[in-house]
């Protein structure tokens, strides 16, 4: 495998719990559907472990050619080859990750690529998506109310060591105890910090990172409600799609921030079952500052939202009831094409694709398993509209399913959702493979 940097995001979050005025929505223009530059691709993606009890935790590829792919291990201050996979002719692997904490770093080679992680454990599923190295990473949707607990991992894959430099906003402001401001992550280790205690009964948190020199990742696990949820942290960018899934949620909230140290400006704009509505919300954006909005506080029909910012932000669900935690950021941006990472079809879960179409027009897309043998589907997206799909129509006697991959004629947004019989489920965004 070639040699790796990997980056991780460093934002500085802050929390504000917001209520829309529901008054007359403005009848600005429709936004464009795609405000960020071409994506540029890495050749290698970062799969950061996490520990659980009792679960399977797997690691799902998708690649645009056919061959092998290395995965390195990255873990206790060694580097070392963990396995090289063979792809086979549909580009797609699914696998058993090792246990205790880590990375494991995937060569991409030249072409387009997606990973994922994928952890099932009774009462708990969780989803996170493997990223491109970056020197800026924002997570939100934290939270250390009584029955909650949260750990900051921080994942140091380099052959230096490098001090993190880390900012805790919350409800109360900035909060960042005095002792976590900084912490040292030796070279090729991983250090886990409990934030239980120091930042006891706060409704949401957010966490940036920024560390000297090199970059390190970071994840939020967050445990309560009986499940777990992996925050992952995101690059922000200038524009989120988030559909709205019908988990049977009883809370769902939406969260914002800007990594931006000036002030700036963002903008909602909602699709619904009766038709779009445009500049809901035009408001300030101020640096530290984390928007949470109730869904309750916007339209009863919304099945979409549109986040844009004037500078590079990230926004996030956080969905709750009884037995059921699923956090994570919506789709930044845009693509013709979308892996979902995680195997379907085994009876025991409800896996949905949400596919979120922005266009004044209706866009047909191929829904397809990623295996040989396995089935794909074609489907219509209605203008300005979300739809949800079956995946687990499509695995038929499919073994050892990857995931499954989107390609659409134009631009869409697309998340997953999986959920436990037990009512257990995760929310993440598919990886844009353009």
């Amino acid at each position: 495998m070639r040699g790796v940097s990997i980056g991780v995001l460093g934002v500085l979050v802050g929390v504000l719990t917001w209520a829309v005025n529901a008054g007359t929505p403005t009848t600005s223009a429709a936004p464009p559907t795609r405000s960020d530059s071409a994506r540029e691709r890495a050749d290698h993606l970062i799969c950061p472990l996490a520990e659980f009890i009792r679960s399977d935790t797997q690691i799902a590829l998708l690649a645009g050619r056919g061959g092998s792919v290395d995965l390195q291990r990255v873990s206790g201050g060694e580097w070392s080859s963990y396995r090289k996979v063979d792809l086979g002719d549909a580009g797609g692997w699914i696998g058993g990750v090792p246990s205790g904490s880590g990375v494991l770093m995937a060569e991409s080679g030249a072409g387009w690529s997606g990973a994922g992680m994928v952890n099932t454990a009774p009462g708990s599923k969780s989803t996170w998506m493997c990223g491109e190295s970056s020197d800026m990473l924002m997570a939100l949707g934290g939270s250390t109310l009584e029955e909650d607990h949260l750990d900051l991992i921080l994942y140091n894959p380099y052959i230096w060591d490098s001090t993190s430099r880390v900012a805790i906003i919350s409800e109360l402001g900035e909060d960042t105890p005095a002792g976590l401001r900084e912490v040292y992550v030796p070279a090729g280790k991983t250090v886990k910090v409990s934030l239980d205690e120091p930042l006891r009964l706060r409704r949401f948190l957010g966490v940036h990172v920024e560390s000297s020199p090199g970059r390190v990742a970071f994840l939020l696990q967050q445990a309560g409600n009986q499940e777990t949820a992996i925050i992952e942290g995101s690059i922000p960018h200038t524009e989120w799609w988030l559909p709205i899934p019908d988990l049977e949620q009883t809370e769902t909230h939406l969260l914002v921030a800007s990594p931006s140290d000036a002030p700036s400006s963002y903008r909602l704009d909602l699709m619904t079952e009766t038709g779009p509505v445009y500049g809901f919300v035009e408001d300030d954006l101020l640096p530290g500052q984390l928007i949470a909005v109730p869904l309750s506080d916007l339209p009863a029909d919304v099945t979409g939202i549109r986040v844009s910012g004037t500078v590079g932000l990230v926004a996030a669900l956080r969905m709750e009831s009884d037995g059921l935690l699923a956090i994570g950021p919506g789709a930044s941006g845009t693509s013709r094409r979308w892996f979902l990472p995680g195997a379907g079809g085994d009876g025991k879960s409800r896996n949905l694709a949400w596919l979120l179409n922005p266009s004044v027009l209706p866009v047909s897309a191929t829904v397809s398993a990623v295996a040989e043998g396995a089935f794909s589907l074609q489907i219509t997206i209605a203008p300005e509209s979300v739809l949800a799909f079956d995946l687990d129509l499509l695995s038929g006697l499919a073994e050892n399913l990857p995931g499954y991959l989107v390609e659409a004629e134009e631009e869409i947004a697309v998340v997953r959702t999986s959920q436990t019989e037990d009512g257990a489920a995760s929310y993440s965004a598919g990886a844009p493979v353009d």
